[in-house]
C-alpha cells in the first residue's frame, strides 16, 4: 500500500512539474500545457512503474531470513 501511494505521488509530481515548464517556458494553454507534458513524461512514468514492479515482486518470493525483513516492504 505505502509503495502504491509512493508511486501515486511520485508520478503527480513529475506530471506537475512537465505542466508547469510547458506553462512557464512555452507559453502555452493550461490544457495544452498538459496534453503536450503527458505526452512528454508518459514513457518515463510508465517506465518507472515497471521497473518497480520488476524490483519488488521477486522481493515477495524471497526466503530465508532475508524474505522475513523485506517481505513486508515489497507487500506493502
Amino acid at each position: 500500500m505505502v509503495l502504491a501511494i509512493g508511486l501515486v505521488v511520485d508520478d503527480a509530481i513529475v506530471v506537475v512539474e512537465a505542466v508547469e515548464y510547458e506553462l512557464q517556458y512555452n507559453g502555452l494553454s493550461p490544457k495544452e500545457a498538459a496534453i503536450k507534458a503527458m505526452e512528454n513524461v508518459q514513457g518515463p512514468v510508465i517506465g518507472i512503474a515497471f521497473v518497480l514492479v520488476a524490483v519488488f515482486v521477486p522481493v515477495a518470493f524471497m526466503g530465508g531470513m532475508t524474505g522475513i525483513l523485506y517481505k513486508q516492504f515489497a507487500l506493502t
